[in-house]
């Protein structure tokens, strides 16, 4: 009954709570319908692109080293803040310290997660070029890819 073609002013009356499909199964038949839909032959990639060239891991290196950059650039700015007259002035050597420690915290965590973000978006770039390669596109997009020199090295 599933298989009959109705006129289009009749819907069919499909059960309320169909059987579920598993996993496998899902993907299978979304793929046939995209072999269909599109006349080619779909696969699936069963693991990303960027873990299979060791991207997490070069991004996570990279982060960490500007995290730390940041982390002695902000403890440096703190200690030159806390000399200076101003609202951030300290006292004691504990407040200093501890000041320090404050600012360096918040400088790692800016720096870490804007150099990750540069560092994902270098990679994506990447990619997109890698597709536009192996589909035959030769010209750029308006808001091409930046240059390959940047790209994120998996060592």
């Amino acid at each position: 009954m599933a298989d009959e073609i109705h006129p289009h002013s009749v819907q069919p009356d499909r059960p309320a709570r169909p059987p579920a499909e598993s996993r496998k199964e899902t993907i299978e038949r979304v793929l046939g319908e995209a072999d269909e839909a599109q006349n080619v032959h779909a696969r699936e990639e069963l693991v990303d692109p960027t873990s299979r060239r060791g991207v997490n891991r070069a991004v996570a290196k990279r982060a960490l080293v500007l995290a730390a950059v940041g982390a002695v650039l902000g403890a440096v700015l703190a200690l030159v803040l806390s000399f200076l007259p101003g609202p951030v002035e300290t006292d004691t050597v504990p407040g200093t310290i501890g000041y320090m420690i404050v600012v360096g915290i918040v400088f790692a965590v800016i720096f870490g997660l804007i150099g990750t973000l540069i560092l994902l978006a270098r990679e994506d770039g990447r990619v997109e070029r890698e597709v536009e390669r192996a589909t035959g596109r030769d010209a750029p997009p308006p808001a091409s890819p930046s240059d390959p020199k940047y790209d994120v090295d998996g060592s």
